[in-house]
This record gives structure tokens, sequence and C-alpha cells, in this order.
């Protein structure tokens, strides 16, 4: 079991004026490198619940514009297509042998989200627990962990009707979340055996209809301990939603801009839970000799800004959540330093406690003496203008990732203006990176931002990559190292 966690930090400026004070704020990158310890290299059973939206949506084919414009001629040509609603919108209901053509050539989001559900549980080993929870308007459990023990070969029968429509039960066309992840929760605690590694995993094409009820439960989940992943398809799901639940509950926020990829962002999502090494990690920092910490960021596997910084004697913290191994974990620092004497100097302290998972048969809470962050402090001018270049390229990047986050909570508040100034210094911020293709499509967004010709599969693809611009950048820790 691990009783201290390597750690690493690098300064984007190694030196800071000694005769006055700066109102530039400096960053600390602290990179952590859990590591599997265990000696027959065992990895935690894993304690899964799938959510999958069945509304009607699901079940709709997922169509480009040619692709559309053939199959509605041909619909037409033989009276064999009727529009209706799925979902609270306008839908398009197909009949006869076009459907029947459909079928044969075209897939359905339910039909690969059920595959992508059936290449996990045939990927999971002995002693992995799995559940899968259908919705719309109601829930039903498919069949719960103790069934999947029981009769694999019935529970993917199951997933098989649910495709064909022929469950048992009527679970309606809507898409209501607030129940089925009550049942989610239930399902993990009744499953989890001390040392699981639990994790709900939420897969959606739609507008979720009962956010506020939706709410509650995430925050009894989040305070239970276990992590929502979230996987949205499509163009008309809501990602602001799906954003908010994964980084409240510490999850994996996935997009699959069409039904083809839901199963590499699954199998993706299941890399890193089997790679957990390290559960509920919490990092406190503190100024030290009048220096401030202004606020902690998530740099790497993907970029957050918590919602929920708390602050006690001194000691700033935020909830990292579940670190795997074979992923790289980064923590970014901002801090207001303080004048002090030339030489090197403490600026600042971090402490780390967390719950390990190699192996235990429970989650004993670990946690390390606090580490010193040390900057050096000089007059010289030279020295002053020195940058650490890797560290203070993930800064910029995350400086996009921030703009962009700042330009939709002031799109949400009905300033486009100050969105789109927002949005402007982030594309100035990525051509400088070389980032040119994500740079395109925020000037197109900033164009389409109160004009109503608004691209939502651009709008998600631009949340979703910026989310990852801290994955593409390496850095090499040259200042201290614990």
């Amino acid at each position: 079991m691990a009783t201290h966690l390597p750690l690493s930090t690098s300064l984007n400026r190694p030196y800071i004026n000694s005769s006055e004070f700066e109102e530039e704020p400096i960053y600390a990158l602290l990179e952590i490198h859990p590591a599997v310890e265990s000696a027959t290299n065992q990895r935690s059973p894993l304690n899964i619940v799938i959510v999958i939206d069945s509304s009607g949506t699901m079940f709709n084919f997922q169509l480009n514009e040619t692709e559309r414009d053939y199959w509605m001629g041909l619909a037409l040509s033989r009276d064999e297509m009727e529009r209706g609603e799925a979902d609270d919108q306008e839908a398009v209901f197909w009949s006869g042998q076009t459907l029947l053509d459909m079928e044969s050539i075209v897939r359905k989001p339910i039909t690969l989200a059920v595959d992508a559900i059936k290449e996990l549980l045939h990927s999971l080993q002995f002693g992995d627990q799995a559940a899968v929870v259908a919705f719309a308007d109601t829930p039903t459990t498919l069949f719960t962990a103790d069934d999947w023990k029981r009769n694999g070969e019935e529970c993917l029968g199951r997933l098989d009707a649910l495709v064909n429509q022929q469950l048992s039960v009527d679970i309606g066309t809507g898409t209501k979340l607030a129940q089925p992840l009550t049942n989610a929760f239930d399902l993990i605690r009744k499953s989890n055996s001390g040392s699981s590694v639990d994790r709900i995993i939420v897969i959606s094409d739609g507008i979720v209809q009962d956010e506020e009820a939706t709410n509650v439960i995430v925050e009894t989940i989040k305070t239970g301990g276990t992590a929502i992943s979230t996987i949205g398809v499509g163009e008309d799901f809501d990602e602001e939603f799906l954003m908010n639940v994964a980084d409240l509950t510490r999850g994996g926020y996935h997009y699959a801009a069409d039904s083809l990829t839901i199963t590499s962002e699954l199998m993706s999502e299941l890399v890193v839970i089997k790679s957990t090494t390290v559960r509920q990690l919490h990092i406190a920092a503190q100024g030290v000799a009048g220096t401030v910490v202004q606020d902690i960021y998530m740099a790497r596997p993907n970029m957050t800004i918590f919602d929920e910084i708390e602050s006690a004697d001194g000691w700033m913290s935020a909830r990292v959540g579940d670190l795997p191994s074979d992923l790289h974990t980064a923590l970014l620092i901002q801090l207001a330093p303080s004048k002090q004497p030339e030489g090197t100097q403490e600026i600042a302290m971090v402490q780390l406690s967390w719950q390990s998972s190699e192996g235990a048969s429970s989650f004993p809470t670990q946690s390390q003496q606090a580490e010193s962050i040390t900057a050096g402090y000089t007059s010289n001018p030279t020295l002053l203008e020195t940058r650490n270049s890797d560290v203070q390229e993930l800064v910029d990047r995350f400086m996009v990732y921030k703009y962009e986050r700042e330009a939709q909570r002031a799109q949400d508040s009905g300033d486009n203006d100050k969105a789109k100034q927002k949005l402007g210094a982030a594309t100035r911020q990525l051509r400088d990176l070389g980032e040119n293709a994500l740079a395109d499509d925020l000037e197109a967004q900033i164009a389409s931002i109160g004009s109503g010709t608004a691209d939502p599969t651009r709008a998600k693809r631009i949340k979703a990559t910026t989310r990852r611009l801290g994955a593409s950048t390496t850095t090499t820790p040259d200042l201290d190292t614990f």
C-alpha cells in the first residue's frame, strides 16, 4: 500500500523580485506520480453501474444532411414517414420497407451504446461487479451485479431486449435522470466490497428534464464518495450539465461526436477506472512568509476549475478525486508572491491526503508531511525574465480553458459582449500556441454569438477540446523534486 506519493514541483517563473512587490501571479506546477506498488500488480476490483439513456432520441437514426435527404425522399415516395415528438423535440418516424432498409444500413445510438456496454462487460475480470440501469421517463434495472455474476448471457439478452424495444415495462420516451441515478447509487453501495473502485457511468444524448431533482441526488452521490462519469452523444445533449455532473463528483466527461465513437469513449473511461491506485485525493496549499495562495486548478489529464475550494487554518484545499497510475496528473497553484530577501526562499507548502486502493481490503486514509515550494529571490533583471517554458506553456493552455469557461458564464448571464471578449482572448492565446484548428473554431463561435446561427456540434467540440489542452504537453520539473 502506498504510504507516499512521489511529487514534483516547478514554477513558471523561477525568480521573484526581491526589491519590490509583484502584481503578476506565479504558478506552481505540481505533478503527482502514483505507482502500483503491489508485488502482484493486482488491481482493485471494479464496481460499475452504467446508466443508459433509452429515451426516444436514442432510437432515432443518426444521419448527416445528405443521408437524411435521401431517406426522406425515399420514405415520402413510399408514404412511409410520419412526424411526431421525442424528448419534447420534433422527430421523424420511419415505417414499412424504408424502416427495414434503414435498419440494415444505418445504426441507432442505442444500438451502438449497447454494443459499447457489451465490450466493456466482456473486458471485466473475475471479481469485478457490473450493473446496468436504463432510463427514459422512468428507470428500469436491466440487471444487477448479482445477476451478472449468476448468468452473464441472460444479462446480455436483456441488453438486446432494450435495443429491440422488448422490455417487459414501459419506461416512456423522455429523459429524467434523478431516479436512475438514485437507483444506480443504491446498486453501487450494495455491491461495494470495501476494496472496490466505484463508478457510475451515464450515457445520454438528450436534455435532462428534471435537472433540479438530478442535482440533489448528484450532491448525495458526491458526498458518498462515488464519481459519476458522463458520455454525451451527438449534438442535442446539454454538455454544460454533463460536464458539471462529472466535475462535481470528480468523474470524467467524454464527448462522442457521433454514435460511432461511443465505444472508444467508454473504453477510454474504463482504462482510467482500471488503473486507479489512489482514491479521494485531496490537496491543500498554504502560503509562507506573506505569499497568498489564490487558487488551485487541475491541469492534467483534464483541465478543471474546482467548484468547491475550502479554506481553513490558512490552508486552501480541493478534492482532486481518484488518480490512475498510467495517466499524468498535474495541478496548478496560483500564488501572489510576497517580498523577501535575495536567495532561495520558501513561498508555500503543499500537503496531500488520499485513500490507497492497492490490494487493500479497505481504504485507509493516507497523508504525507507538508512539502515546501521554494523560489529564487533576486533583483537581477535578466534572471527575473527567466521562464520555465514547459510550465509556462501549460499555464498559457490553462488560460485558454479558463477564458472559455468565463465566456460561457458570461453568455449564460446574457452578456454576449463579455463572452466575445473572453473567447477573443482565448483565440489569440491559441494562435500563439500554434493551435490553429481550435482557434478557427473559436473565431466561428464568436461570430455566431447572438446571431442565432450557433452550431451545437462546434460548441461541444470546443468545450471537449479545451478541457484536454494540457494533455498535449509534457513538462520536465527542474526546480524542486521531493
